[in-house]
């Protein structure tokens, strides 16, 4: 491993345990296939049935469009596989990009699933790497009338790192708890082909104008163009 590729490694590792309180060794993840140039994963989550996964993915795409497009919560079922809907809550710190919103989730044959999660952003532009994590929260709450299933559990992180000017590898992994009436099998195959499907989606939402636009005037903007001419090309 290159002196680069360790410092991102460590930087990621803090980040995400500073973040999210998780343990760095709670996942331990298998390659059980690729797809499209995708490396997929998934790990065994201990005391449940189910598992968790993820999904890596090189991305033809500007960091700071990436970001965009992972601000744009309202938008998400456009190309977040199974999402149907999304409502902003509340907007805890705009600058900081905490937002508490509620997510609608689609399972197959059964009833939805919905959740309240908490996203926030970390960024540390001097190891290449921004983090936008979500978890379940009960500090809202939001009925939609509709009859979903809440989730009783979800935690999502997306970890965007620098590899050129105009390329970015993406990481999505997601840790869900389906809730009760959702067969194993169903559960883990529902789980294991979201990240992938939602990473070949976020692919296509990158090129559109209405992002590659937005970011030319957002903070992650200013951030990119500050590491690429620290020497980062």
């Amino acid at each position: 491993m290159s002196k680069r590729n360790l410092v991102i490694a460590i930087v990621s590792m803090l980040l995400f345990a500073v973040s999210t309180g998780f343990a760095a060794d709670k996942y331990q993840w298998t390659l059980v296939d690729t797809d499209d140039n995708c490396e997929i994963y998934t790990s065994p989550v201990a005391g449940k049935d189910y598992v968790a996964a993820k999904a890596t993915c090189l991305i033809p795409a500007r960091i700071e469009v990436l970001g965009t497009v992972l601000r744009d919560i309202a938008n998400y079922p456009e190309w977040m596989e199974d999402c149907k809907d999304t409502k902003i809550l509340k907007v805890v710190d705009d600058e900081n990009d905490v937002f508490i919103f509620w997510f609608r989730q689609h399972v197959a044959l059964l009833k939805d699933r919905d959740m309240i999660l908490r996203s926030k952003t970390a960024i540390d532009m001097k190891g290449g790497i921004n983090l936008v994590y979500a978890d379940s929260t009960t500090e809202m709450d939001y009925d939609s009338g509709k009859g979903y299933v809440r989730m009783p559990s979800f935690y999502s992180l997306f970890t965007l790192e620098w590899v050129d000017r105009e390329n970015t590898r993406v990481t999505f992994m997601i840790d869900p708890d389906l809730g009760d009436g959702v067969p194993t099998g169903i559960a883990n195959r529902t789980i294991r082909k979201l990240p992938v499907k939602s990473l070949k989606e976020m692919k296509k939402m990158a090129k559109k104008s209405r992002y590659v636009e937005a970011a030319k005037t957002s903070k992650y903007f200013k951030m990119a163009e500050e590491f690429g001419k620290a020497g980062h090309k």
